[in-house]
């Protein structure tokens, strides 16, 4: 029984979920598997549909440099600006996916311009170091600098001073922006799109999607993203590459949870939930029924799942982010 066949026994996948799987199997069949040192192959090879699905963008990209004493050049950002836009417009600080190792600001540009052009919003798109070239807790420290940066140079990306800042990121760049939340005060709002917030990979949704011996081995490949990421085992609990250990959740701005129901994190990003609203914290979520770790990145790949998610995160933007 194939990957997909053991799914569906429990699962009612979306038709776009499992097109997806299968176009993956077909490409691993010769015997290759997931690797996350390949960068940006996984969501570049679907480069061609994600800029046809955002071709409806009007607007400029301004690339800026934020200084920081980690990074001598400073951290690239691009600055994404719709024509048609609020008059106060929010920010969005987005935090690309890619298991800390693979992906850039580009790989998630064709969303960044979605977002501002339905969100008529800013949009910040954060070019993080990555392992294995650089350790944690270097991503979270890019993360934080941006943020703090951004704040404090509101006017100078094109918003205004008193402009509400969120911060937005999926995967592994949900957890950036769930740390960052946490230290980073006077943010407005935050955005999870099936954040990696437990580096101890451990509980059942990991178990249920550890396809041993498949060439889509998802908790494998998380693992292993982990372990290009990890100076000793102990950075596996720090709170910082952690966010579901921190103590206190009372210290979050309004959190948007968009939780992917084909996804080890799955168990990890329900605990969270329950610690927010533990803290009586302001805390929304939303299950992505049928849907697949990875789908919000690729709009041009999944179209309808996508517009759901972005639909649903307007919703939440209405009522956090305008002014």
């Amino acid at each position: 029984m194939d990957v997909i066949d053991k799914l569906k026994t429990k699962y009612k996948l979306s038709s776009e979920t499992e097109s997806f799987l299968k176009l993956r199997l077909d490409q691993l069949a010769n015997g290759g598997e997931l690797d996350p040192s390949k960068k940006d192959e996984y969501v570049e090879s679907h480069k061609e549909a994600n800029d046809k699905a955002a071709e409806c963008f009007d607007g400029q990209i301004k690339e800026f440099s934020v200084p920081s004493a980690g990074v001598p050049n400073g951290i690239p950002i691009d600055v994404i600006k719709p024509n048609i836009c609020a008059r106060r417009p929010g920010i969005l600080i987005n935090f690309h996916g890619g298991g800390n190792v693979y992906g850039s600001r580009k790989t998630t540009e064709a969303l960044c311009k979605l977002l501002a052009k339905e969100l008529k919003c800013v949009v910040v798109n954060v070019e993080y170091r990555l392992a294995p070239e650089y350790k944690f807790p270097s991503m979270f420290d890019d993360g934080k600098a941006v943020v703090r940066w951004v704040m404090m140079n509101k006017s100078l990306v094109g918003a205004e001073n008193d402009s509400k800042v969120g911060v937005i990121g999926s995967s592994s760049g949900g957890g950036i922006a769930a740390t960052v939340a946490f230290e980073v005060p006077g943010l407005d709002f935050q955005v999870l799109v099936y954040p990696f917030l437990d580096w101890r990979c451990q509980g059942p949704s990991y178990e249920e999607f550890e396809f041993t011996g498949s060439s889509i081995n998802m908790t494998e490949m998380i693992r292993k993203g982990v372990d290009m990421c990890i100076r000793t085992e102990a950075d596996k609990t720090n709170v910082r590459a952690s966010p579901l250990l921190r103590n206190d959740f009372t210290v979050l701005p309004p959190t948007l949870l968009l939780i992917a129901e084909i996804d080890p994190y799955k168990d990890s990003n329900y605990e969270f939930k329950s610690k927010m609203k533990a803290a009586n914290a302001v805390c929304e979520s939303k299950l992505m029924k049928g849907a697949i770790h990875g789908f919000f990145s690729l709009p041009g790949i999944f179209q309808e799942t996508n517009l759901r998610a972005r639909e649903i995160i307007a919703q939440f933007y209405k009522k956090h982010g305008v002014c």
